[in-house]
């Protein structure tokens, strides 16, 4: 799990900056380790748009990818079912999420908020069918205290009707290709 605590630091930042009541991001990368793209929390614009569902959504429109690459995607907290129901529908048309490797839990999530909607990821794995042949690995989570305190100050912020005027136009909530890379240089 080490080997994205960095990822997920950048990520956690990346969503209080883009959406700080709502500071869910996710990244999707390549077998090569190459990120292809990340996306936040986007559902003031639809409730689609969690930020796994822009992602999925986004690679499926943008990229071309083959069944055989197992993709790796990264998120702050646990997929909720309704992100799973996109995970496992890509996979049914060739999009393969190998790994999801999230922050927080979503009993942490939903503690901070007061609310569950739908089962976690591992819930949902559970729930699969024996036959099932695809059946992402869960590894987690990574970091939860920092992703848990940046939504914990979400929560804060909503309470208190502190709610930043975001952007209507998709493009602000996605960026394409390895970002890290420009944060090495």
């Amino acid at each position: 799990m080490q080997e994205y605590e960095e990822m997920m630091g950048e990520l956690v930042e990346l969503g209080i900056n883009a959406n700080p009541v709502a500071p869910f991001v996710s990244t999707i990368i390549d077998p090569c380790g190459q990120i292809l793209l990340t996306a936040c929390n986007a559902m003031h614009i639809s409730p689609l748009f969690s930020s796994e569902g822009l992602a999925i959504h986004l690679l499926a429109q943008n990229f071309h990818y083959k069944a055989d690459h197992a993709l790796t995607l990264i998120t702050t907290a646990e997929p909720e079912s309704g992100a799973m129901a996109n995970i496992l529908w890509g996979g049914c048309y060739g999009l393969n999420i190998e790994k999801i490797v999230y922050g927080s839990t979503r009993k942490g999530v939903n503690e901070i908020w007061g609310c569950s909607n739908g089962f976690s990821a591992s819930e949902v794995i559970e729930r699969l069918d024996s036959q099932q042949s695809k059946k992402p690995e869960l590894i987690g989570p990574v970091l939860e205290t920092d992703c848990l305190q940046a939504f914990e100050d979400g929560k804060q912020m909503f309470d208190q009707k502190i709610r930043p005027v975001l952007s209507s136009q998709l493009k602000d909530f996605w960026l394409a290709g390895d970002w890290m890379l420009e944060l090495e240089d």
